[in-house]
């Protein structure tokens, strides 16, 4: 089950049982894969889980899945936990965040514009890249190398307020991702009569995840060699808070696990306009059991329903960022009361909305947590839950603070042990006496329902411009890939890349995330997927004279060669963050924009923000999820990967004269079916 190889400084054990890009089963390759960094403790690898694994990083190590080894009964949802380590005791020993050379970014970007050009736009750049390495850039280069040189992160700051902070438009649907409960279509399906009992149980996973935070026994993330990750992000994911400010918004975060103090551990819950406040502990720091967290959720419905429509004040946060700051400003001015209760909705661990509608398919449930009674929300909170009629449970997040890979793990979480439990919490099932749930009250005057009148309209034309789809491939998945020795992530995206141009006759511009969570507070770098190579191999599959064998040889090409530029991009080897940084120090020294951040082909390929197709992979877990498309002509391509099959959410504008998310997921199934069959035929019939 595992090996040894050398590192340079020593031997590490390696968990052969799963791919260590991404925790997929290889068999017995019992060889180390090189390439992309991956997370053991996010990801279930089934071999391990089966027979037991030694190597140091994998969560399933000398046990299986059913037995601890002492003959106890192992429950899923421990391999997210220990009791040898700290959550967060790694994170200030992670190397700081590097500055790539400048010639190596440039010739990496240059070859990642090459798909989207013309000859002579290709040579107009190489003269404008040559022209800014031998003279501007070269000075912007040592300036990001002196303020590189006084931080751990020098990405981190500008990213944070540049990328997220500054964004104008309403975060909700525009910003903030979105997740379905896979319990919705297994131990939970959809039922009125049971949507409270749903809930209860929904609500007390979210509050164990935050205690085993709090007590730091979250398994900290590690690489495929045993490196810790940083787990910097899951600091934000409860007690965080978007602060509307005029031209910037800020963070305000008041989490702390235990050993650093207090925090606030009250809840907010939305339900019919009205705001209530939960504190959902008992006196020994444990949550409440679901069925008393049961007698709150019904208590607040009832009496919700009986007062009537709310004042919907929680719209004002799906508001432009420049508006809501104004009326936030305003709405603190009218009272006391009014300061201390926006301080409770914003110090509160979570939100948890009890929502009026009743999907009745899952196309449906990603459209409410996207685009539901924006009235009923409070778009700034880092994570909120919601629960439909029916009793369907989504997340919403905003996107500011943590990368989805928090709360996928946060859900696949809630999964096991609600599974583990058999949606019944091994405490009590007493209902003891606890304190009723508290209304809150905001003190409004008129200009203030007219705010919120205004509000719900613009916040309507957002959400009514939103599409979603759902898509699973169900003919095959991982397990199918492995005796081809490809990298299931590499293989979606060419996927991806064969259907947008079969769909849309060009390259589109890609976006895939890629994780630098090996440094120091590290989020994300971009890798552009479509490349040279990937050109090519849609080239071969879309020409009626090209043979099998071409196609299947271009296919494995293009997924190598995306397979390598991922590995890059973890690195921090990648071309969009170093070039942002230059940016950045020009626009803050009142520099001219260099011409390389002004020409066409620098937006053509993606830079500034302008992918066409904003993808990442999500995991490999029955979690996914997405959020809206990055241009107003593209689409979100969001997936996660299963042993028998791959599961989509796909975004696009109503309003775009381009994109069309139903046609986009035909031409996907027809991909799907295309690569099988080059793939998969007999190598002499080739």
């Amino acid at each position: 089950m595992t090996a040894t190889y050398h590192t340079g400084e020593r031997s590490a054990a390696i968990c052969l049982g799963c791919d260590p890009r991404e925790g997929q089963n290889r068999g017995n390759s019992h060889r180390p894969r090189r390439g992309r960094i991956g997370y053991c403790p996010s990801f279930i690898c089934r071999l391990c889980r089966e027979q037991g694994c030694s190597a140091s990083h994998c969560p399933h190590r000398g046990r299986s899945t059913n037995s601890t080894g002492d003959g106890t009964q192992r429950k899923e949802h421990e391999i997210y936990l220990t009791t040898t380590e700290k959550t967060f005791q790694y994170d200030e020993d992670l190397p700081t965040v590097p500055v790539p050379p400048l010639h190596q970014t440039l010739d990496r970007y240059l070859k990642s514009v090459r798909p989207h050009a013309t000859q002579e736009e290709y040579e107009t750049t190489k003269e404008i890249v040559r022209k800014f390495e031998l003279g501007i850039g070269r000075e912007l280069h040592k300036k990001l190398l002196a303020y590189a040189d006084k931080k751990r992160n020098w990405l981190e700051d500008w990213w944070l307020h540049y990328a997220y902070l500054m964004y104008r438009e309403p975060i909700l649907p525009m910003m903030n991702t979105v997740g379905p409960q896979p319990l919705n279509a297994t131990l939970q399906k959809p039922s009125i009569e049971k949507a409270a009992m749903y809930g209860s149980q929904y609500l007390w996973g979210f509050l164990m995840f935050n205690l085993a935070l709090r007590e730091q026994r979250i398994k900290p993330h590690k690489t495929k060699e045993g490196k810790p990750m940083s787990m910097n992000q899951f600091r934000y994911l409860f007690n965080c808070t978007r602060i509307p400010g005029q031209g910037a918004d800020s963070l305000y975060s008041c989490w702390k696990p235990k050993d650093e103090g207090e925090c606030p551990l009250h809840i907010i819950l939305l339900c019919h306009g009205h705001i209530w406040t939960v504190y959902p502990w008992d006196s020994s720091g444990k949550p409440l059991n679901p069925p008393e967290l049961e007698v709150q959720i019904r208590y607040i419905r009832e009496r919700s329903e009986a007062l009537g429509p709310g004042p919907g004040v929680g719209v004002l946060t799906c508001d432009t960022r420049d508006n809501w700051c104004q009326n936030r400003d305003w709405l603190k001015s009218l009272s006391l009361n009014n300061m201390k209760t926006l301080e409770l909705i914003e110090s509160s661990s979570f939100v948890f909305v009890l929502d009026d509608s009743e999907p009745e398919d899952e196309k449906e449930v990603l459209l409410v947590g996207m685009c539901g009674d924006t009235s009923n929300r409070w778009a700034d909170k880092s994570v909120s839950a919601i629960l439909t009629r029916n009793g369907c449970g989504i997340m919403n997040n905003d996107h500011t603070p943590f990368d989805a890979m928090v709360s996928v793990m946060m859900g696949h979480y809630q999964c096991l042990l609600l599974t583990d439990m058999n949606n019944v919490s091994t405490d009590s099932r007493e209902v003891r006496s606890v304190p009723s749930p508290t209304l809150l009250h905001f003190d409004l005057d008129t200009k203030m329902y007219a705010a919120i009148a205004e509000a719900k309209e613009t916040s309507l034309s957002y959400v009514k411009n939103i599409q979603v789809q759902k898509y699973v491939v169900t003919e095959y998945g991982r397990d199918f890939l492995r005796p081809y020795n490809l990298h299931p992530d590499s293989y979606v995206q060419m996927a991806i890349q064969l259907a947008y141009t079969r769909l849309h006759g060009k390259t589109a511009a890609t976006y895939e995330t890629a994780t630098i969570r090996q440094f120091y507070n590290g989020r994300t770098e971009t890798t552009r997927s479509a490349t040279v190579e990937s050109g090519e191999f849609v080239n071969a599959m879309l020409d009626p004279k090209a043979k099998n064998a071409e196609k299947r040889q271009r296919l494995i090409t293009a997924v190598n060669s995306h397979n390598e530029l991922m590995g890059e991009c973890q690195k921090c080897e990648g071309v969009d963050r170093h070039l942002f940084g230059l940016y950045i120090i020009a626009l803050e020294a009142g520099i001219d924009i260099p011409d390389i951040f002004t020409d066409p082909l620098f937006t053509k390929s993606g830079g500034g923000g302008n992918y066409t197709l904003s993808t990442s992979l999500v995991g490999y877990t029955p979690v996914y999820g997405g959020v809206s498309a990055m241009t107003s002509h593209g689409y979100g391509v969001f997936y996660s990967i299963r042993p028998d099959g791959f599961q989509f959410f796909v975004s696009h504008f109503r309003s775009s004269g381009e994109s069309d998310g139903d046609q986009l997921v035909a031409a996907l199934r027809e991909s799907f079916c295309d690569m099988r069959r080059v793939i998969s035929q007999p190598p002499a019939s080739l």
